[in-house]
């Protein structure tokens, strides 16, 4: 009865190991993988696009310098009912 016992608990951590050897190799097949695309995609290098990024401050001194806000017009907007009305 013992050696049954010593038997199937031996025979239960050879298949717990292989089932961690077999997430070890699934895993390291997705970091290839991972790595792989990381360096390579259809149209080139993934991180060869590096958008510009500016701040809010130089934002507002381009629109500044496109729009000058000294000088404007006061505009009456129609409403619904006068549009319906003239």
């Amino acid at each position: 009865m013992i050696s049954l016992t010593v038997f199937g608990a031996l025979g239960l951590s050879q298949l717990l190991q292989g089932s961690k050897d077999i997430a070890k190799v699934k895993d390291d097949q997705e970091w290839e993988i991972t790595e792989t695309r990381k360096s390579i995609s259809k149209t080139g290098p993934v991180d060869a696009y590096q958008p510009k990024y500016t701040s809010i401050e130089d934002e507002l001194k381009a629109m500044q310098g496109k729009m000058d806000i000294s000088t404007y017009e006061y505009k009456k907007i129609p409403k619904l009912n006068e549009a319906k009305s003239s």
